[in-house]
């Protein structure tokens, strides 16, 4: 049986980000949510020790494309969430691939459900207080965004349960 927190199935995101002018990183992500309506914003957790999160680091203020994965997708995974970007090149190996394709001036995954564009609010820093409240420190830090544009590809999306019945999660 599943646990409380993965009965529902979660819409799986990849989390495109720039460290520098060029040098782009893809970060598979399913803890997000709207959390406003006027103006449209988003908390995003992302995970720590990860290539996207030094790159939020390195630069607070960035925009950044969030995509909505379709099921067709689901393969890559493997390059988004398994593999890290400080082993390899997940921008250079998505686009020999031929999975990239450019929107607004980005790199975006070509068959997303949807791209959103979003403006980095900055981190909440709110680790200290989740330690002091909770039983330690968190596993991921929590960005705000706001909304920028988006454009929507298609309405089938890929999600969590899809995920685990592809074998892909447990």
């Amino acid at each position: 049986m599943r646990k409380f927190w993965n009965i529902a199935d979660a819409a799986v995101y990849a989390l495109l980000t720039r460290d520098g002018l060029d040098t782009w990183n893809y970060n598979c992500c399913t803890y997000v949510t709207a959390v406003g309506m006027h103006p449209k914003h988003y908390l995003i957790a992302v995970y720590h020790g990860t290539k996207s999160l030094e790159n939020l680091h390195r630069h607070p203020h960035q925009s950044a494309v969030l995509h909505l994965l379709s099921p067709q997708q689901a393969p890559l995974i493997r390059v988004l969430g398994r593999q890290s970007g400080f082993a390899i090149d997940k921008h250079a190996k998505l686009q020999r691939g031929g999975h990239l394709a450019n929107w607004r001036d980005y790199p975006v995954l070509k068959e997303s459900a949807a791209w959103a564009e979003l403006r980095s609010l900055g981190p909440l820093h709110g680790d200290a207080a989740f330690a002091s409240l909770a039983s330690g420190p968190t596993d991921h830090e929590l960005w705000l965004w706001e909304l920028v544009s988006t454009k929507l590809n298609s309405e089938e999306y890929l999600n969590t349960g899809t995920m685990r019945s592809l074998g892909i999660l447990r």
